[in-house]
């Protein structure tokens, strides 16, 4: 071991035994309710001077140096609190804006459906019937009506656009859904 890395490390040493308690108080005070924490600050802060002395950089005045390293330490780990408080907010709201509404377990589908069905016009309830209650796929829905594939499938897009406007006009889920 070179003589300078044997100096540094007695530096680093009467350093923490000199103000290791006070730079841990410092920490813990600062960090309010993040003060789990204070003891990874002061960790680092040793750390950080144990570096910087072994790459032979002089340091003035340790203890200003010491409070100053463990400053910035609590300053990133409040940084970071923040950080993550501000993710789970994020992540809270996404899931609530995710979330679908919960249907009340007494709604009466079939009823609710029924009703639908009698507000739409003939052919739109022929449609209906094919593509929702006997799930007839497309193409033979086309057949049955003597139209190409694509038209039974514009059909079947304005159906359900159809549907959601009548839901919305009926404003079948309003006292249904539980929020």
């Amino acid at each position: 071991m070179s003589r300078k890395k044997t100096e540094a490390e007695e530096i680093v040493n009467d350093c923490y035994e000199k103000y290791y308690q006070s730079i841990y108080k410092y920490c813990y005070a600062r960090l309010g309710d993040l003060n789990e924490h204070a003891y990874d600050c002061v960790q680092d802060t040793f750390l950080v001077l144990q570096k910087k002395l072994s790459e032979e950089i002089d340091i003035e005045h340790l203890r200003g140096f010491l409070y100053r390293t463990a400053d910035t330490f609590v300053m990133r780990a409040k940084d970071h609190y923040k950080k993550q408080v501000q993710r789970t907010a994020q992540l809270d709201e996404a899931e609530r804006k995710e979330s679908p509404p919960i249907i009340a377990d007494s709604f009466d589908y079939d009823k609710c459906a029924a009703m639908l069905v009698a507000l739409l016009s003939c052919e739109e309830q022929e449609l209906y019937e094919m593509k929702y209650i006997e799930r007839i796929p497309l193409t033979e829905i086309a057949e049955r009506l003597n139209i190409s594939t694509p038209a039974a499938a514009k059909r079947t897009s304005r159906l359900r656009q159809r549907i959601k406007e009548l839901v919305k006009q009926q404003r079948l889920f309003e006292n249904e859904v539980i929020m």
